[in-house]
């Protein structure tokens, strides 16, 4: 039987006389003729910008799957039934909230530009430089790779296109991918490539779009509209459970960005480490991507609108009493019970008689203003990644310096007579110490920059090959907390939860434990591989739920169902 899909090539190209502002707003519905594209050279770079705009109009999806099937999020009375569906695993044919087809729209419009560019290479090969060539051909490849991410995170399983559909099409001779094969083909893309190019160089846009002009927030934020390798890499890297790899990428883009931009160090540079402006401002030193938007233009998402109950405001989604207790339930540096820069007043709020997301609402809250607030999307930004590297640190049992990151950061173990970090920490770059200013304190950690005390000291204890692998299970339990505090709303919570249960499942991969493994003299020691940990996190998703039950036993019985579940191909 086929199945046969419309599959829409949203490739935004504009033209050569465009200017930046006009970058991000193309007619994302235009398919350009193939007379047309690409002519001359700046389209190349016009038509690379069309897939930013492609990724932007998919960038708020996540936020709302990630917290309705987390333990964030709950549908008001005012939403409609697609938001009830998803949050009560109802059946999803024809759902709009929870179709992956956006996602699936700039993996093919990537696929599209790299034919294109590839074509347009073969003939005019000096029009640019070889090195522009493969900043352009790489990030096409790095956006098609974070949506393919986002669609294992997300569903489970995706349909791999490596080619361009703009018409009916028979699905069935695509193939449907799960979620390792997915991370598998992503990292293949990434370090091998296509015809000898692969995910890894770039092209920096503040130096391509003002040549000659000084560093300024206007043309840096040029630099944060494309994932980096480096963040992509780790994420694969994790979901691999090669730790080593990871950490790699992470202690990179870290230097990269703090050598270079004072960048991705977590340190007190916004005061009281209060991050939280990156949701409208630039803040050059936390967000490493972004989805840019700018009401003046016409750019919009959907955060405003679903989240705030200030009219004309739909008020759709607000966070769970569960979730709120998490933030509550937080310890600070001086022993009260207090998340105070992240917790009421700042990811969530009460307003007009009812709790908001506050978090992504905070630019304008007013009814006259609250819709031309640019909210901004941060897909990756430097809590991310430290969390990452704190992930990769406990995998290889490296506890001091996972907790040192986790905690209150590594400026105490800097020698500054000798320029560098004393052991365990030689590797890090010395700009997570050195900073513009003395008064930020250099890195101060995840939990360190919001003044909350220190969680995993247990770890330090572990005096054998089982401590050591039982501290690891408890460890990763934490940095699943931690990224629902940090990370609430951003789309990761959720995805965070599903790779460590998938992690110290019974059939999961055990390569990277095997020296902690081999020395217990057990295959399992003390069943630590099994379902415990998926249980437990599923009593979390639940508790949130009048009668969770139902769901509990859910998610605790098979790990398909912490995936949303939607067939592409019977549309």
């Amino acid at each position: 039987m086929k199945n046969y899909i419309t599959i829409f090539a949203l490739l935004a190209v504009l033209f050569s006389g465009a200017s930046c502002d006009d970058f991000m707003t193309p007619d994302t519905g235009e398919i350009l003729p193939e007379k047309h594209y690409p002519g001359e050279y700046s389209e190349l770079y016009s038509g690379f910008m069309g897939l930013a705009a492609s990724l932007q109009q998919v960038a708020d999806q996540a936020s709302f799957l990630e917290g309705l099937r987390g333990d964030l999020l709950e549908p008001t009375a005012n939403a409609p039934r697609a938001l009830w569906d998803v949050y009560q695993y109802n059946d999803l044919s024809g759902n709009t909230l929870a179709d992956p087809v956006g996602y699936y729209n700039l993996i093919l419009n990537a696929n599209d530009y790299l034919q294109h560019v590839f074509a347009y290479k073969k003939e005019k090969p000096d029009v640019i430089s070889e090195a522009e060539y493969k900043g352009l051909i790489a990030g096409a490849i790095r956006y098609k790779v974070w949506a393919y991410l986002m669609l294992a995170r997300i569903y489970g399983e995706a349909i791999w296109f490596d080619e361009t559909l703009t018409e009916f099409q028979d699905l069935s001779k695509y193939p449907v991918m799960n979620y390792d094969q997915l991370i598998s083909n992503c990292r293949t893309l990434m370090e091998t490539g296509i015809y000898g190019y692969n995910g890894l160089p770039e092209i920096r846009w503040s130096t391509v779009l003002f040549p000659g002009q000084a560093d300024s927030p206007t043309n840096l934020m040029w630099n944060r509209i494309c994932p980096p390798s480096e963040v992509l890499l780790a994420e694969i890297y994790l979901n691999q459970q090669e730790y080593q790899k990871a950490w790699d990428q992470c202690v990179a883009i870290i230097k990269r960005g703090g050598e270079n931009e004072a960048s991705y160090q977590l340190n007190l540079s916004e005061y009281n480490g209060e991050w939280k402006t990156f949701s409208y401002n630039f803040v050059r030193k936390e967000q490493i991507t972004v989805a840019f938007y700018d009401f003046s233009l016409k750019q919009t998402n959907r955060y405003i609108e679903y989240y705030s109950n200030n009219f004309p405001n739909k008020y759709f989604l607000r966070p769970t009493e569960a979730n709120r207790r998490r933030f509550e339930s937080q310890y600070n540096a001086g022993g009260v019970k207090n998340d105070q820069y992240r917790g009421v007043g700042v990811t969530y709020k009460f307003v007009n008689g009812n709790w908001v997301l506050q978090k992504f609402l905070a630019g304008h809250e007013t009814s006259d203003k609250i819709h031309t607030n640019d909210v901004q999307i941060s897909l990756y930004r430097a809590a991310e990644v430290h969390l990452f590297m704190i992930e990769a640190l406990v995998g290889m049992g490296r506890f001091e310096e996972a907790l040192a990151f986790l905690n209150n950061g590594v400026g105490s173990y800097y020698n500054a007579s000798k320029g560098k970090f004393n052991p365990p920490f030689e590797p890090y770059p010395s700009s997570l110490y050195r900073t513009s200013s003395t008064s930020e304190l250099a890195n101060r950690g995840v939990r360190g920059r919001v003044n909350l005390g220190e969680v995993g000291g247990f770890s330090l204890q572990a005096a054998s090959a089982l401590d050591t692998l039982i501290a690891i299970r408890r460890l990763d339990s934490l940095l699943v907390e931690e990224t629902s505090l940090e990370l609430a709303g951003e789309g990761k919570a959720l995805y965070a939860m599903n790779r460590m249960l998938r992690k110290w499942s019974l059939d999961a991969p055990k390569a990277w434990a095997q020296q902690w493994i081999s020395a217990t003299g057990s295959a399992n020691p003390a069943n630590l591989w099994g379902n415990e940990v998926q249980q437990y996190w599923a009593k979390t998703v639940a508790a949130k739920y009048a009668d969770g039950s139902p769901i509990e036993s859910r998610l605790a019985a098979d790990k398909k169902n912490w995936f949303i579940q939607f067939d592409l191909k019977n549309k």
